[in-house]
């Protein structure tokens, strides 16, 4: 295996220390607050940055073989490198690692994400038809974004004030379930409250389903049942799915993907347009001239996610014996690509420390294989464009008839932007507009 370097003792010991394990501690299912604001102090993203910066150069550009703790791994450093482990995905390069096996089925074991072969076919086909994945705008796109707005201008105005992540959260957990399941869900806390508990149980890597899972099934399966007009579950009929689909294990992961992921992303890209007036202006600009299409607040969505992915890692692991530039990778070997590192490699994209969303709309950053918060390939994410739409009208309702002032952080247009962003910590002043 000589055509692959391999990562020094030190590369190693660094990699584990600042990628690995800040990772696992941060909480990779469930993020817990005070091991993310320990290491959004100690900034490990940016010292992880150089780290693999570093790599990059000393090793011309990887693969680099490296240590996973004791689990050798091939570590992808450059876009073309990362395109063919995605585009290859999910034959030979599976999604399902076992590490990301072994905490996924605590809340999800029939999650699209951790399926293979035809399997995954179905499920897959099963999304993309509900998510409307192939489609501009999903057909309900007036209604949910109509629930978006609710919901939050439910909390900010009751916000005294001062808008914070509880608020934040609390708005998008109705948003997801009133999405998912319809109006009736809207006040289901006890639903999202179980999903959480067995996501913190997925954070231990625990190898099998929660013994409450049955309990989450059941609660999903009375909603379903229910078949609510306007949301998604009143597109299932309608969507190709035998019992091998098990169809509330697909919903879950909405669930969490718009209650969660999708709030601390959003919650981020209030705090870039509250600290940069230009971006700002032309985010409002778009909403006085009331077309009812978002472009641009949605690329101030994708640059937060780019800047800080709440997906700091993705894992792919190799079916067979694949040949990688001369090399013999053998089957089960997993292949890793750092968000962090690639979104922010200055050396590739000289404004990567930068809020730049016209790299969205006028740039090539939608096609670029650098930037993956949501994949890219054949197993890139079917509801991206349910959750940029959802966001950009969440976003949409807090600007339009508000000012917004970042009170906890001090976010620079002139300088270089942070590594990490606390989301759990962001607080904001709100005021009606003058």
């Amino acid at each position: 295996m000589s055509g692959i370097p391999s990562a020094s003792l030190y590369e190693n010991a660094r990699f584990n220390a600042l990628v690995v394990v800040p990772n696992a501690l941060q909480g990779i299912f469930r993020k817990r607050r005070a091991a993310v604001a320990v290491a959004t102090r100690a900034n490990v993203d940016g010292h992880a940055v150089g780290l693999l910066a570093g790599m990059s150069r000393g090793h011309s550009g990887g693969p680099v073989w490296v240590r996973v703790v004791r689990e050798r791994a091939l570590l992808l450093l450059t876009p073309a490198d990362v395109h063919r482990a995605l585009e290859g995905s999910p034959d030979p390069f599976a999604a399902d690692p076992s590490a990301k096996r072994d905490g996924m089925c605590a809340f999800q074991p029939d999650a699209l994400t951790i399926s293979r072969g035809e399997l995954w076919r179905g499920r897959r086909a099963f999304a993309e038809a509900v998510l409307d994945t192939v489609r501009p705008r999903h057909r309900l796109s007036e209604r949910f974004g109509a629930v978006a707005r609710e919901e939050v201008d439910a909390v900010a105005g009751t916000a005294a004030g001062e808008l914070d992540y509880g608020a934040w959260s609390l708005a998008f957990r109705r948003i997801a379930r009133r999405v998912v399941f319809g109006d009736g869900a809207r006040d289901d806390e006890l639903l999202t409250d179980l999903l959480a508990e067995l996501m913190s149980e997925a954070n231990g890597m625990p190898g099998g389903p929660s013994e409450r899972y049955p309990e989450l099934v059941d609660r999903i399966e009375r909603r379903i049942d229910a078949g609510e007009e306007g949301s998604l579950v009143s597109l299932f009929a309608e969507a190709p799915f035998d019992a091998d689909t098990r169809v509330p294990g697909q919903a879950i992961h909405w669930l969490f993907a718009t209650g969660d992921t999708l709030a601390a992303n959003s919650f981020r890209c209030l705090a870039l347009l509250a600290s940069h007036p230009r971006q700002r202006q032309e985010a409002t600009g778009e909403l006085k001239a009331d077309s009812g299409e978002r472009p641009y607040l949605e690329a101030c969505l994708n640059e937060a996610m780019r800047l800080w992915p709440t997906t700091s890692m993705l894992a792919r692991v190799t079916l067979a014996d694949t040949d990688w530039r001369g090399t013999t990778v053998p089957a089960g070997t997993q292949v890793v690509i750092v968000n962090g590192f690639l979104h922010r490699d200055a050396e590739r994209h000289p404004w990567a420390d930068r809020f730049a969303p016209e790299r969205w709309t006028e740039g090539d950053a939608g096609e670029s294989w650098s930037f993956n918060h949501f994949s890219r390939g054949p197993q890139g994410c079917p509801g991206a464009g349910l959750a940029l739409l959802l966001g950009g009208e969440a976003l949409a309702q807090v600007l339009g008839d508000r000012t917004v002032e970042l009170r906890s952080h001090e976010l620079d247009p002139e300088r270089p932007l942070p590594h990490m962003l606390d989301f759990f910590g962001l607080r904001f002043g709100l005021a009606p507009a003058s």
